[in-house]
């Protein structure tokens, strides 16, 4: 069924969300493209530092977010947010300042820190903005405008130190929190005065608060389900991502050719937003549609693994097409896991859900490289591949089994019933 993507525009509240979205979307890529470039080649630093670089990004989704969840919940969204972009603010301009690796990796765990905040409080804000007929839609927005930044940030980063110095992206980053920060100064008051006291009387049970997020992940079936099948995907994304410059080598791809593939996934996952925003009938069942598009994937990944044992051979359109694909099969996941996130989270815990969801998924992002590294020393990379792609078809296997099963049995007792 047909229906209207750009519907929640509409709401004005909704707009100020999306609006504010963006440009911190395109803040974080360029953010990542600087830094990187500036440990490798502005301080001509190794592995090690790009390493520690990512785990210290990594480790506020991972542990603040979680703990600092509950006084999101608790706390005005506006205020949280407007704050949170300020604090960037004051700490991109450390980065932009900071003289050497110790320095720079303070502020890039400042900075992750307050967005680890920030996060949690503009999906807390969807939900009071946003009516739940139009969840499918809003949620959709939002990861297009996380993948068009994925593909606009980097390209946009590397004109910027290429056109004037390598900080430069660090006070276009700056700006665009500043815009994002005006977006939302337009965004009204979301929340009752009921739910505001009904909020003050809880202040006291800080434990108790935490622990209920916690307890409604385990209760609610399909999202812990959603969490659990996103998390490992996770994990087993991020056991190859970090080899994919080699997987380029070993398939051809000269050093300028590598951006077209990247940008080929970066592409997909942006059509494949606009295709799930403009027919939305998989929300019926978004869990069975996150276990297709893994299922599909494992065997698009285990086609490229096999690719670069040279067991067959495509030319490079024909990979540029496959890693296209897997952009697709990406937002066919991503983006029924936000709707159920979403409309299975009541509105108060919306915080302590999505930041205890986040918490686990970063944490196999970061677990994943070292042991896709590790694997890679053993098996090769293409053994990685293999493995990934192998990993990735029984997953999605695995869980349209297991949800077919359900069904089968409550239409079972459902017949006995009647």
């Amino acid at each position: 069924m047909k229906s209207g993507m750009f519907k929640p525009l509409r709401n004005k509240a909704y707009r100020s969300l999306f609006g504010a979205q963006v440009f911190s979307d395109l803040g974080n890529w360029l953010d990542f493209v600087a830094i990187q470039v500036i440990v490798a080649y502005h301080w001509g630093l190794g592995e090690a530092a790009i390493a520690s670089v990512i785990i210290v990004l990594g480790l506020p989704w991972v542990i603040i977010g979680p703990i600092a969840s509950v006084f999101v919940d608790r706390l005005p969204k506006k205020m949280i947010m407007i704050s949170c972009l300020m604090l960037r603010i004051v700490f991109v301009a450390g980065l932009f300042f900071a003289p050497n690796l110790y320095v720079l990796l303070i502020f890039v765990f400042l900075k992750a820190t307050v967005a680890a905040l920030y996060d949690p409080a503009r999906q807390s804000a969807i939900r009071y903005t946003v009516p739940d007929d139009e969840l499918p839609e809003a949620v959709t927005l939002s990861q297009l405008s996380v993948n068009t930044m994925k593909i606009i940030g980097p390209a946009f980063g590397g004109g910027l130190i290429a056109i004037f110095e390598v900080k430069s992206p660090f006070v276009f980053e700056a700006v665009g929190f500043f815009i994002a920060v005006l977006f939302l100064l337009t965004l009204p008051n979301i929340e009752t005065e009921r739910e505001i006291s009904k909020r003050e009387s809880q202040k006291g049970s800080y434990f108790r608060d935490f622990s209920e997020g916690i307890r409604h992940i385990l209760s609610a079936g399909i999202l812990k389900t959603a969490i659990i099948l996103s998390s490992i995907a996770f994990f087993i994304i991020f056991l190859y991502d970090g080899l994919f410059v080699f997987v380029a080598q070993q398939l051809d791809f000269g050093q300028e050719e590598f951006g077209w593939l990247i940008s080929s996934v970066g592409f997909g996952s942006v059509v494949g937003a606009l295709l799930l925003g403009r027919w939305t009938d998989w929300k019926m069942k978004p869990i069975q549609l996150m276990a297709v598009a893994s299922l599909f994937s494992g065997v698009f990944i285990l086609t490229i693994g096999l690719g670069t044992k040279g067991i067959f051979d495509l030319p490079k359109v024909g990979w540029m097409a496959g890693a296209f694909v897997l952009g697709v099969l990406a937002s066919a996941e991503g983006v029924p896991y936000g709707y159920v996130l979403q409309s299975e989270t009541p509105k108060k815990m919306m915080g302590r859900v999505s930041a205890a969801a986040m918490s686990l998924q970063t944490f196999s992002m970061l677990v994943a490289p070292a042991a896709g590294a590790l694997l890679a020393k053993l098996i090769g990379v293409s053994g990685v591949l293999i493995g990934a792609g192998i990993a990735t078809f029984i997953l999605g296997a695995t869980v349209l089994a297991f949800r077919s099963n359900r069904h089968s049995k409550k239409a079972e007792l459902n017949s006995f019933g009647s």
